[in-house]
């Protein structure tokens, strides 16, 4: 998850260019770099790279038989800022083995490109691309040139964008990192062909997702080669890291335009005013399709509006303008801005010979009215340089309805996506399974089959498994609704769970997760198949699917699962038929590598007995300790509350504690201590949170007043160091008051060193360096 060095070879400025341009692409970067690099030099042979001023440039290789590993060691020794793979030649590996030690980043191979707001262009960008908060993301180069020069169509401006081609280094999810944290990029535009890396890209993409809104397009299926659409598990991850998936490149096109130039709406009430009834009904028709509502108008703010235009109408989610002057549309748009239930104006306009359109746009943009009005100017040959008058002040403009809704979709989705993400899920009983008997049956089956085999289990042992996990029993009594439930692999995402219902009439929607579950998780799952279900079966199947998702974390030699459950007369959950199983021996067992989400690490939970006695649990935290955390900090003293978070906080909010409970442990750990005995009761908390390039990590504890002076801040800074250590983390730190004096004797007591050099007055730094492993 590193971005060390990626923005400097953004936005570097000068370029060493090695070799002669071979093709189109890299005659067209040359012509760039030459244009935008304020210096931009082309080096033929191995002695001229050797001997070029680097200053701080980036290296453009159009060559790669001038590049070998002994002078990519003398780019990185001497300054060189990364490597921008123009070719479609394979980055050997002995060359990212010499960039290794000088951090140096290569792009590449088979990219075609980058630009970057402050830095240069280097590619076959279009050459007036405007500056914005977009960055562009993308593995192909000719989505991107065709995302950007539509962009450059509608006035859209980026950031910085980039192609990572077929990413022997940086990757898609290294930039997703870079993202997060540029202050200037205020939303994200990703293209996905394929995953490298599904557990880093998922971890990067929840990052980022939770900072700014991101819009995802898939261009090629990753794990089911005889799908025509979307890959659904692909679809069902994007979903989970709170991604917005667009459906096709135009739609990537409406998303560039929502991104840009719509606000946020955790609603998306639209009102449809057109030109005509016909207008009306499109406008509307388009809001119900993409799953908006339609905004109605009460009784007193239509009489408003017929005061302004007497013949007025209101068709359901619209209003009919019929004829009416540039002026009374305007007003008539303050009028309905003025109401609160109302989010979004979607103005639908047909050409007509008695009115013109364009000065309802001039009115339009002298008025000046804000991004809650968006546009839809119908028909082709009168309407062009209607539109382009529009886009070129800064309107949310479309060509059809049904672009804008979809436009609009988009903005709303990614906030109704952030809230679900941050959702604090309600506490479940934590069922103990028989893990260790389940892991022997499996181990007995694999010694009779050999070693490096694939094996189905017979149904008696897999009877023995399931019942391992308090899965339901066989029974010979099916009832009409059945469920099918399986665990299966994929190509990129590896394991995941599925579901879906059937009966004699019906076949539902496949729901699609991924280990580790909680239960509103779950539940969205079985929401998938939408199908009205009675409180008990929901609670039923999710108790199911809670068993799949840990043996998907227990049991890595389990490639494939089946079960087929339905209800009996009694209403319990009754397995048919016999359950499958297929084992594979070279299924690797650690979970890094094999699980696309990090699981609860349940291997840091200790149980601790302080110097006063005090007998603790420590255990990393849970999205559901939630209300637990709130209500430890309300319990503190102003001072206390100050100390730690360095300013007087009189309400913690739910974005606030979730940001807190619901974490990825892979960048970030969190340590709750409980009084032994007591599982509801938090009593004090520490955070390690590293940093994007994996080198250092941030502490931070919180000891409540009553349990202070014990030794447990000891015992918890002693557990983040142990687990800074197995991260491999070269350093850890944390900023400190000046004041706070028991914290700084407790760090110097540890072996902190303090740095006071920290730009804050009113604080210092406590470093320690950490041995490496």
């Amino acid at each position: 998850m590193s971005i060390q060095n990626l923005e400097p070879l953004l936005a570097c400025r000068r370029a060493l260019v090695i070799g002669d341009p071979q093709e189109p692409l890299q005659v067209s970067c040359l012509d760039q770099l030459q244009e935008t690099a304020r210096e931009c030099r082309i080096v033929r042979s191995r002695r001229e790279i050797a001997e070029a001023p680097i200053n701080g440039a980036i290296a453009v290789v159009f060559e790669p038989r001038l590049l070998d590993a002994r002078l990519v060691d003398t780019l990185g020794a001497n300054g060189c800022r990364g490597v921008l793979w123009i070719s479609n030649e394979t980055i050997a590996p002995e060359l990212l083995q010499a960039s290794r030690p000088h951090r140096l980043r290569f792009i590449g191979p088979r990219t075609a490109g980058h630009l970057h707001s402050s830095g240069i262009r280097a590619g076959a960008f279009p050459t007036d691309v405007h500056t914005g908060g977009l960055a562009l993301i993308t593995q192909s180069g000719s989505i991107a040139t065709a995302a950007i020069d539509w962009a450059v169509g509608r006035g859209i401006g980026f950031s910085w964008a980039v192609t990572t081609g077929a990413e022997a280094d940086a990757d898609i999810a290294d930039f997703l990192d870079l993202a997060a944290l540029d202050p200037r990029t205020r939303a994200v535009i990703l293209q996905v062909g394929r995953l490298r890396s599904a557990r880093k890209f998922m971890s990067a993409a929840r990052a980022c997702a939770r900072l700014k809104p991101v819009v995802v397009l898939q261009s090629r299926v990753g794990g089911y080669a005889d799908l025509s659409g979307p890959d659904p598990v692909r679809s069902a991850a994007f979903a989970r890291a709170g991604l917005v998936e667009c459906q096709t490149l135009d739609g990537l096109f409406d998303a560039l335009t929502a991104m840009a130039r719509l606000p946020t709406s955790s609603e998306a009430r639209v009102l449809v005013l057109g030109n005509g009834a016909g207008m009306c009904a499109l406008g509307v028709d388009a809001v119900l399709r993409h799953g908006l509502t339609r905004a109605r108008c009460d009784d007193s703010l239509r009489e408003r509006m017929r005061k302004l235009v007497p013949r007025v109408r209101f068709p359901d989610g619209a209003v009919d303008l019929g004829t009416t002057t540039p002026e009374q549309l305007i007003e008539m748009l303050r009028l309905l801005l003025g109401d609160a239930a109302i989010d979004y104006l979607l103005l639908v306009q047909s050409p007509s010979l008695a009115e013109a359109h364009e000065p309802y746009v001039d009115a339009l943009i002298d008025a000046n009215l804000g991004p809650r009005v968006v546009t839809a100017w119908l028909g082709l040959a009168s309407v062009v340089t209607v539109r382009k008058r529009s886009i070129d002040a800064g309107l949310a403009t479309f060509v059809t309805a049904g672009q804008a809704a979809r436009a609009l979709q988009y903005r709303w989705l990614y906030g109704r996506t952030r809230e679900l993400l941050m959702q604090t899920p309600p506490a479940r009983e934590r069922r103990r399974f028989r893990r260790a008997d389940a892991q022997l049956e499996i181990d007995t089956v694999l010694a009779t089959a050999g070693p490096g085999t694939r094996v189905s289990m017979r149904s008696d042992a897999v009877d023995r498994v399931l019942d391992h996990y308090s899965l339901p029993p066989a029974d010979a009594d099916p009832g009409s609704l059945r469920f099918d439930f399986s665990i299966e692999q994929h190509a990129e995402l590896g394991a995941h769970l599925i579901v879906s219902a059937t009966s004699d009439l019906l076949h539902s929607p496949i729901g699609y997760g991924f280990a580790p579950l909680d239960a509103l998780l779950a539940t969205r799952m079985i929401e998938s198949m939408r199908l009205p279900l009675s409180a008990e079966l929901a609670n039923a199947l999710r108790r199911v699917l809670y068993a799949l998702a840990q043996m998907v974390i227990d049991l890595p030699q389990v490639v494939s699962l089946h079960l087929m459950l339905a209800l009996n007369e009694a209403g319990g959950l009754v397995r048919l038929g016999d359950g499958r199983v297929e084992l594979d021996s070279n299924l690797p067992s650690d979970a890094r590598s094999r699980l696309v989400l990090a699981p609860y690490p349940e291997q840091l939970q200790r149980h601790a007995v302080v110097r006063n006695g005090n007998a603790y649990l420590l255990r990393p935290i849970r999205p559901e300790d939630e209300p637990a955390l709130v209500a430890l900090l309300e319990s503190l003293r102003p001072e206390d509350i100050r100390l730690r978070f360095f300013a007087s906080i009189r309400y913690f909010s739910h974005e606030m504690a979730a940001r807190m409970t619901q974490i990825d442990y892979d960048r970030e750990l969190i340590l709750v201590a409980l009084p032994a005995g007591d599982d509801t009761r938090l009593c004090a908390v520490a955070h390690l949170v590293s940093d994007p390039y994996g080198e250092e990590a941030e502490f931070a504890v919180l000891v409540h007043h009553d349990h202070t002076g014990t030794g447990l801040g000891h015992r918890l800074m002693d557990e983040l160091l142990a687990h800074a250590r197995r991260q491999g983390l070269r350093r850890v730190h944390g900023d400190v008051l000046r004041e706070n004096q028991p914290m700084l004797q407790l760090a110097r007591r540890m072996g902190f060193r303090v740095d006071r050099s920290n730009e804050e007055p009113d604080t210092v730094r406590v470093v320690i360096d950490l041995p490496a492993a």
